[in-house]
């Protein structure tokens, strides 16, 4: 049975909990968090590096916040620190 993770199966298990369930897809120089997460969830963070820079992203839910946030990316070698409400 290991012999799956050398297939692309460990892709293909990462691409899901990353895109379908914490909701982040990248076009370009922008990112979209869209969370799937289950209700028990109240939060979570990820840190995202974008060329030089990286972006510590903590998503936590609120109520009355939108399910769909956007971010642009930007390449300048810093730390952003960014709280998000879905």
């Amino acid at each position: 049975g290991g012999w799956t993770w050398y297939t692309g199966s460990a892709s293909w298990a990462y691409k899901t909990g990353i895109e379908n369930i914490l909701g982040l897809h990248k076009q370009g120089n922008m990112l979209t968090i869209e969370p799937r997460i289950p209700t028990d969830w109240p939060q979570f963070t990820v840190r995202y590096r974008h060329g030089g820079a990286t972006y510590i992203i903590t998503v936590q839910r609120q109520q009355g916040a939108t399910a769909k946030n956007t971010i642009e990316l930007v390449d300048d070698g810093q730390t952003h620190e960014l709280t998000i409400g879905y």
